[in-house]
């Protein structure tokens, strides 16, 4: 089965595949010491600030729930007062259509 080109040459996927192999198995030898520490160290720094990551995130999953209940009631209370400033709006209405005439 025919790959891709590799300056020039047609590479198999088998043969990339075994090239990769021949990689990884050396690999762990490519480490020098201390190599292995400084990488277990770096990944449990990268878990530490994930887990921070993920309390923020969960921090702000609970604001963003209060928001949106915050949001809806001030929606509901908006709709009230709409309909309170209808009802004031025909009050006055029927205020001002009951004034006697200006005088002249």
């Amino acid at each position: 089965m025919v790959g891709t080109s590799v300056a020039g040459m047609t590479v198999t996927i088998e043969e990339r595949l075994e090239t990769l192999e021949v990689r990884v198995g050396n690999l762990e030898t490519w480490a020098g010491p201390g190599q292995a520490e400084a990488l277990a160290d770096g990944l449990r720094a990268v878990r530490s600030d994930l887990a921070q990551v993920r309390q923020t995130q969960n921090r702000h999953t609970r604001m963003l729930a209060d928001l949106t209940s915050d949001v809806s009631e001030l929606k509901s209370d908006v709709a009230t007062l709409k309909s309170d400033m209808a009802e004031v709006k025909t009050t006055l209405a029927e205020v001002l259509r009951r004034l006697p005439e200006p005088p002249p």
